[in-house]
């Protein structure tokens, strides 16, 4: 059942006018400032809001949303921002990678998460979804490469303004298996290297303590506005180690135990961009 007290306080007009802000640095790769410097009195609900017309506007311009992705769903970075719970952002057809070349003329500036995916075999909804059931409910699990791209100045945000910006959302490198989430995901090693050399490793846990857990959260956190998750959509779970930077012709190589791997590469040339006020 929808919450009629999740309602923006922000009016219609500011939510578009905000909402297009974010379309149109993300589009000229003209970073913005912060939202919440001029409005620090920013909701939960407002961000999300903003986040939603900000979809709507690429839906109208022809895309498809195809799924959705998961933010601060590690311990370290929900301290660094002040919160307790994990963000989530919507992921459209335009994001998702099959080859992977990640080109930085697409985006302001980008840095790489490995990351499991989950694609649905069936709808998910509900106020008491747990891991187990968005485990019953999967119909395979992969290994992707999130390229993350604020739009804001200096990759520099708080929380609310993430929110706002769709969780940050850029690309999304699908990875070369698919699996069926027969194993404890919590348990798997994932290991990433960087132009051939050992960047960081880490396992499932560093998702919520197990990768399911922010599909889950996911799931609830739309009950309350009358949403599920659809059969079909691609669900990434958060990242898995710290931010990789990306630079041209970046080479990221991410290996997870018994899911396969996933790799990237980054084309063009950098560019400064100016300030969109």
């Amino acid at each position: 059942m929808k919450d009629p007290a999740a309602e923006p306080r922000l009016d219609t007009d500011t939510i578009e006018a905000l909402a297009a802000r974010l379309d149109r640095a993300r589009r000229s790769r003209t970073p913005t400032t912060r939202l919440t410097d001029e409005r620090p009195d920013l909701t939960d609900t407002d961000a999300y809001a903003i986040a939603r017309r900000g979809i709507t506007m690429r839906e109208a311009a022809g895309e498809r949303v195809v799924g959705a992705k998961l933010g601060f769903t590690s311990a370290a970075m929900q301290e660094a921002l002040g919160v307790d719970a994990p963000n989530y952002g919507w992921l459209t057809d335009s994001t998702i990678v099959s080859d992977g070349q990640v080109s930085l003329g697409e985006l302001i500036h980008p840095k790489a998460e490995p990351e499991i995916a989950f694609v649905l075999g069936e709808d998910l909804e509900g106020a008491t979804v747990s891991a187990q059931d968005v485990l019953s409910a999967t119909e395979y699990v992969m290994p992707i490469i999130e390229v993350v791209d604020s739009r804001f100045v200096g990759f520099r945000f708080r929380a609310l303004d993430n929110t706002a910006d769709n969780s940050s959302a850029g690309r999304v490198v699908l990875g070369s298996q698919a699996t069926e989430p027969d194993f404890d995901l919590s348990a798997v090693g994932v290991v990433v290297t960087v132009d051939g050399e050992l960047f960081q490793t880490s396992s499932g846990a560093a998702a919520l303590g197990h990768p399911a857990a922010g599909v889950a959260w996911l799931a609830r956190r739309l009950a309350a506005q009358g949403r599920g998750l659809e059969s079909g959509h691609l669900i990434i779970s958060g990242g898995l180690t710290g931010p990789i930077e990306l630079g041209p012709g970046t080479e990221v190589f991410v290996e997870i135990d018994r899911l396969g791997s996933a790799s990237m590469r980054v084309d063009g040339q950098s560019t400064e961009d100016q300030v969109d006020p």
